[in-house]
Order: C-alpha cells, then structure tokens, then sequence
C-alpha cells in the first residue's frame, strides 16, 4: 500500500464517521427542519460529480471507494431531509 492508498483510506474513514451523527440524528429525532436541503442538494450533484470523475478520469480503486462512499452519505443525508421535513 502507498502513501495515496493511505492518505485515501484516511479520507474514507473520516468521511464515514463525520457523516454518522447526522444520519443517527435524524434517524432519532425524525425531524430535519436544522438541515438545509439545498445544501445538500448541491453536495449531491458535488459529490456525483467526482465519482464520476474518480470512475471515469481516474479509474483509482481507492478514489473511487471514497467518492462513492461520500457521494452514498450524501444522498442519504438528502433523503432523510425530504422525508423527515415537515410541511
């Protein structure tokens, strides 16, 4: 394993973890009105992006582990947005 393996395994970790509070938070209190869906919208369409650059540009198994891995959060962190907002 080099150094970039480390270093993205490092962004990896730190990705799951700082993205776990908030999913458990909402999971919790079934309440979203703190979180901006905008927001999270644009980190969505941020983060599909660079998967779709890490898969296609970059074809790092590594790169690409963490993209996804940030873009998956993302996308659950928006849905739990909508679905727990309350009209």
């Amino acid at each position: 394993m080099n150094l970039g393996d480390i270093l993205l395994a490092i962004v990896a970790i730190c990705t799951f973890v700082s993205y776990l509070p908030q999913i458990i938070k909402t999971l919790r209190t079934k309440s979203s009105e703190d979180l901006s869906i905008m927001s999270w919208a644009i980190w969505v369409i941020s983060t599909l992006a660079y998967l779709l650059y890490s898969i296609l540009i970059s074809k790092d198994p590594m790169l690409i582990f963490s993209s996804f891995l940030e873009f998956f959060f993302c996308v659950v962190i928006l849905t739990l947005a909508i679905k727990y907002r309350k009209s």
